[in-house]
């Protein structure tokens, strides 16, 4: 593929295999907060809420207050009797739905913010900045969903659980070319291989980065396994496009060199410490 170099760290080839070969735990960063029906989607638009929702309760368990003065959102709840069955065996049936104040939005919370983790030598807004992406408002109301990507653009969920990865899965989907146009139908047809390709970009950076502590790798690993399933195990191609994304990401970031000398790049070796080549 053009320019791609041919010095990868070995040490790469070797930590995707352990992505894909060691067993991975699901852990809760995508089931933390309710999913809602198309109705309630719309009945909390139609409320002012693009954003993170979730009950008074909800935010409390995510360590967030909801506001003084703040007015809890409508949703429709399912309503149930008890009714006997044929068999003589109680049983619950649906008897109808009714409107329930009780979702916040995540701008209706306070709660002390994590300072942005930023790895030493590396930077987001200079990444951002020399890959041309933008950051965006995060305007889902899914909580569960992380981050996403369209275009150049990137959106992260404000309440994320691992900030920094999620931004270099996002960033690695723009760099894999899964957001343009044509890539965004290829999407469909190849979501598998696609999140495969963003997730293992973001486990090289974080482990390059020595950003290790920014996201649970057995977590990381049983996306990445849950996304593969019933698929081909992804072509040399297709693995050789996430360590040259990866690359891309990590020297886009860098600090630059320091003088004037025109043959100095900075990479990284395959210890992960800086180096002048």
């Amino acid at each position: 593929m053009t320019g791609e170099r041919l010095t990868t760290p070995p040490h790469w080839s070797e930590l995707l295999k352990t992505a894909l070969e060691l067993p991975g735990q699901a852990g809760n960063t995508y089931n933390r907060f309710r999913r809602f029906s198309l109705g309630n989607q719309a009945l909390l638009m139609m409320q002012g809420l693009m954003e993170p929702v979730n009950t008074y309760k909800g935010w409390l368990s995510l360590n967030r207050q909801v506001k003084k003065g703040s007015k809890a959102k409508m949703i429709y709840v399912p309503m149930f009797r008890k009714e006997k069955s044929d068999k003589g065996e109680e049983e619950k049936r649906l008897s109808g739905f009714r409107l329930v104040p009780s979702m916040f939005g995540v701008s209706e919370t306070e709660g002390e913010d994590l300072p942005e983790y930023e790895p030493p030598h590396w930077s987001k807004e200079r990444a951002l900045q020399k890959l041309g992406i933008t950051e965006i408002p995060f305007t889902s109301l899914d909580g569960n969903v992380q981050g996403f990507s369209v275009g150049k653009s990137i959106a992260l969920n404000p309440v994320a659980v691992y900030p920094f990865k999620t931004l270099i899965h996002e960033i690695a989907h723009v760099q894999h070319g899964h957001t343009s146009g044509e890539g965004l139908e290829e999407y469909r047809v190849h979501r598998g291989l696609y999140e495969f390709q963003a997730e293992s970009t973001a486990y090289l950076v974080l482990n390059e980065l020595g950003a290790e502590d920014q996201f649970d790798p057995a977590e990381s690993r049983d996306y990445i396994y849950s996304w593969l399933q019933g698929l081909a195990p992804p072509d040399e191609k297709a693995t050789r496009r996430v360590f040259t994304v990866a690359e891309q990401i990590i020297k886009a970031g860098l600090e630059e060199p320091e003088g004037d000398e025109p043959n100095v790049e900075r990479n990284l070796d395959t210890s992960g410490q800086l180096q002048a080549a």
